[in-house]
């Protein structure tokens, strides 16, 4: 249980320094920088347009909406909801 909650403070963590890295940006070049999450995977080197393109039907729609968003607001929203889950129970 410790290190689920362990890991879901590490996802909140770097949303959080994702965040800023788009706040440092906006910063740098006068005008709002959002780095989607397809954009991210492609600095790492993952096609995450061949990943929604091969991918069947319905889910290939959820895989393009998700890779449409910014990576720190999925990575937080992932982060937070596992900080939920696994909670410390009284």
């Amino acid at each position: 249980m410790a290190a689920f909650r362990f890991f879901a403070w590490v996802l909140v963590a770097l949303a959080i320094a994702l965040l800023g890295a788009d706040g440092v940006s906006s910063l740098e070049s006068g005008e709002p920088v959002m780095r989607t999450t397809e954009s991210v995977l492609a600095l790492i080197g993952v096609n995450a347009g061949a990943l929604a393109d091969n991918a069947p039907g319905g889910v290939s729609q959820a895989i393009s909406t998700i890779m449409g968003l910014p990576l720190w607001g999925v990575i937080g929203v992932i982060g937070v909801v596992l900080t939920l889950i696994f909670r410390p129970m009284d």
